[in-house]
């Protein structure tokens, strides 16, 4: 993490600098800025990722200079410092979207552990989001294989040497993205493939049954109609009156 340290009086920049410099809390490098307008100089010429900045400074104060640097790029976390306990500056950090608001004087322990907090947040929103992504892309990978070999036996077994996960990760993992077990996902991906070849073919049931992976046409229809309320037979009778209406329908339209 690179951190901005913004003050106008010299000697706090040193103190503060030091004090990071001792503590490993992932502080990989500490700039300086000595007001306002230098500090969104800062920021715009290099890669900060946390502001730890005084109020009351010459030129432009912290809380504008705040707002600057938020305009920026809203994901630098900024931190205040002030001498004022005043609540119509707090109230004013508290819109900017500050992440701490800390009285001075302030014991080194207390700067370190505001800015260690911030530091904790900005990695566990980055895991969130690397997790969140690898999720994606597990699903995605696993939804595609299950498209192109839905007339196969798929089991998490299967899927594991797929996408190198354990089974019961994806099994975790399925049903905290889709909502369903791998099973019911696998049961719905077939049931919508059955649909469509029930309406845009000829093939009989049987023979749908074969190629959504059902190896029994009893049981797909048990499957069927416990989802869709109907049997396969009567679903295709009822999209094959449907289509008919609407075809009706068309044509009066288009003679009044």
């Amino acid at each position: 993490m690179n951190l901005l340290i913004v003050d106008d009086e010299p000697l706090e920049r040193e103190v503060l600098r030091d004090v990071f410099d001792k503590d490993n809390i992932g502080v990989l490098k500490c700039i300086e800025a000595m007001n306002g307008v230098s500090a969104v100089d800062t920021v715009k010429n290099n890669k900060i990722d946390i502001v730890l900045m005084d109020i009351k400074m010459p030129i432009m104060d912290g809380i504008t200079a705040a707002k600057i640097i938020k305009q920026h790029d809203p994901n630098i976390k900024v931190v205040f410092l002030t001498a004022y306990n005043e609540f119509d500056y707090a109230l004013q950090t508290i819109k900017i979207g500050a992440e701490d608001f800390l009285l001075k004087p302030v014991r080194p322990i207390e700067v370190v552990e505001a800015i260690k907090k911030v530091i904790d947040n900005i990695n566990d929103t980055k895991d969130d989001t690397f997790l969140a992504d690898q999720s994606n892309s597990v699903i995605e990978t696993m939804n595609n294989y299950i498209d192109i070999h839905l007339t196969d036996k798929l089991t998490l077994d299967q899927m594991s040497g797929i996408v190198h996960l354990h089974p019961q990760y994806i099994s975790r993992l399925f049903k905290q993205v889709t909502g369903m077990t791998f099973t019911e996902f696998i049961t719905m991906k077939r049931l919508e493939k059955s649909k469509e070849l029930l309406i845009r073919s000829n093939k009989s049931i049987t023979e749908i049954s074969e190629l959504c992976g059902f190896t029994d046409p009893n049981y797909f229809t048990r499957v069927f109609r416990k989802f869709e309320g109907q049997p396969p037979k009567q679903f295709r009778q009822n999209e094959k009156l449907l289509k008919k209406e609407k075809l009706n329908k068309l044509y009066f339209n288009r003679i009044m």
